[in-house]
């Protein structure tokens, strides 16, 4: 299934069709925005839960993802800014820092709501972190960091598309998780 606009922004999913009640809907997920792909829709029996409640959490936090800061600061600098604060790294490079426990937990506290598919399940293990950041003007800006190329991607979508794209998800996964629960669960 695919909910949204693969141009403007999209979710594609499908539960394993082995799948027998009582059962979790374990499947295949990827998105796809401007026309790009991000995920392995190919990885099977991936969980698909924490994508259900990622995607709900990001629409609530949409008119949040924007630092005034960020209007002076390139693509790669929103990306290392941001990479450097949550995971220590600039891409490939592990940065030398002396930031405390407590300085962490802070950075984690502030900045990690930017984080977008990044340990939200197996599909997205190897298509490189992202970053999330609604603009001023009200556009969706997705940065992907691709590990092989070292380099960061920019894509764009629509509020719109994204919110749309995220609801009929959140529909279809709840339906798979009636179907799925069965008489035992």
């Amino acid at each position: 299934m695919i909910f949204g606009s693969k141009s403007d922004f999209a979710i594609e999913a499908m539960v394993e069709p082995e799948l027998a009640p009582p059962s979790h809907p374990w499947g295949r997920l990827c998105i796809w925005v401007d026309g790009k792909k991000i995920g392995d829709f190919d990885d099977p029996h991936c969980g698909l839960y924490p994508c259900y409640e990622n995607f709900q959490e990001k629409c609530e936090e949409l008119n949040e993802l924007w630092e005034n800061s960020f209007i002076e600061f390139s693509d790669i600098e929103i990306w290392n800014f941001l990479d450097g604060l949550l995971y220590g790294h600039h891409g490939n490079v592990e940065l030398d820092d002396e930031k405390t426990l407590e300085q962490a937990r802070i950075d984690s506290d502030t900045y990690s709501k930017y984080d977008f598919l990044t340990n939200w399940g197996e599909m997205f293990d190897r298509d490189g972190k992202s970053f999330i950041l609604k603009l001023p003007e009200g556009r969706i800006k997705v940065l992907n960091y691709d590990y092989q190329k070292e380099i960061v991607n920019c894509y764009f979508c629509t509020e719109m598309g994204f919110r749309r794209a995220s609801k009929e998800f959140a529909s279809w996964y709840s339906k798979q998780l009636e179907v799925l629960e069965g008489e035992n669960a």
